[in-house]
């Protein structure tokens, strides 16, 4: 018996495979990975607002992109890793539904806060003119339609660099919200139920991905990488019964991809590799951690959708002009905010989710 455990532990760290009880709520830390990839995508932010050159950003040198870039597409891994046993169970009517009471609540109470929290504080038009700008209009039409593509509103930060722009980090969440609907179509037609079909057209897919050059159609680059990121969480969560759980394995290969020159190919290599680590982290860090991560509220929407114009705010305050003061600065205004629309806006609407929603 004094010899076993040794054994098991070395076992535990060599690897083992995902079992059923890892998805549990309790059995893992995905929270506080949420949390650690909202807040990353604030660090290179730190740099573009702040410099006068895009590409400052120190993380660039490491993986040939922002970090930030990273946290996103690691983002939409979990996210299609994790939603599709919510479509599977749930089938494409309640999966819909859970989707947009998780997105839509707490997007629109952010887009009234811009709209009107920012004005107040650091608004140089009339109310009337700001409200009738059409500026105003497409801000609040496109980004509450998930439409996207308007990042502006008049009259605030007028001196910063990124003069008007309120929120750059919504670019992602109508690239989100696609990447629900075509999986909800391909749950429709059946290819959730046969993973290899689905897995040879995902290769398929990746390989054009990966031989067609982005500046072909310049406009589809971002939906292509965002997709293969979230498409490889899809095909994760298909093929979880045989994924094998290694930190060895997931460092080496993660810093394997690390030392690949910088292009296409070193990109994909750095989504699959570090995707793979950290869902290793989420379901093989100790049971301590994993507690600790269950006791977390789930801030990282919040900390996601507020942390660009909290960003802003603190270089127009005068108080965050340098990366690092513009991060923590950033992080005190943002983070109450990030609390607020959890404890008052998403999580009751996660509440009306489960009402609404039919028992499994």
């Amino acid at each position: 018996m004094a010899t076993a455990r040794p054994e098991t532990t070395s076992r535990r760290f060599v690897g083992r495979l995902l079992v059923p009880g890892d998805l549990k709520t309790d059995a893992n830390a995905f929270t506080t990975m949420r949390w650690v990839l909202a807040s990353t995508v604030m660090f290179s932010h730190g740099w573009d607002l702040t410099q006068p050159v895009a590409g400052l950003d120190p993380s660039v040198g490491l993986f040939g992109f922002p970090v930030s870039r990273l946290a996103v597409f690691l983002f939409f891994t979990l996210s299609g890793f994790l939603v599709t046993g919510s479509l599977i169970k749930r089938g494409s009517v309640d999966f819909t539904l859970a989707r947009g009471l998780r997105l839509l609540p707490g997007l629109w109470v952010m887009i009234a806060v811009m709209v009107f929290g920012l004005w107040a504080v650091f608004g140089t038009l009339p109310l009337g003119q700001y409200l009738a700008d059409p500026m105003t209009h497409r801000f609040v039409l496109r980004n509450a339609l998930l439409w996207g593509g308007e990042f502006r509103l008049p009259g605030i930060f007028n001196d910063n660099q990124f003069a008007n722009v309120v929120n750059g980090s919504l670019w992602t969440i109508p690239h989100e919200v696609r990447c629900y609907i075509v999986l909800a179509l391909v749950g429709a037609v059946g290819l959730l139920l046969t993973p290899r079909l689905l897995t040879g057209l995902f290769v398929i897919a990746a390989v054009v991905h990966l031989v067609v050059p982005a500046d072909i159609i310049p406009v589809l680059e971002n939906p292509r990488r965002l997709a293969f990121s979230f498409f490889l969480g899809v095909l994760v969560y298909l093929w979880r019964d045989r994924l094998w759980l290694s930190w060895p394995l997931a460092l080496g290969v993660s810093g394997a991809a690390l030392l690949l020159p910088d292009g296409v190919i070193k990109t994909m290599a750095i989504q699959v590799t570090f995707s793979y680590l950290v869902l290793v982290a989420a379901f093989c860090s100790s049971a301590r951690f994993k507690a600790a991560s269950v006791r977390l509220p789930d801030y990282s929407y919040g900390i996601y959708i507020y942390g660009f114009p909290a960003q802003q705010a603190v270089i127009a305050l005068g108080i965050g002009l340098t990366p690092f003061t513009n991060i923590a600065w950033g992080i005190v205004i943002m983070l109450p905010l990030a609390a607020l629309s959890w404890h008052l806006i998403e999580k009751p609407a996660l509440g009306l989710k489960r009402r609404a929603v039919r028992p499994a």
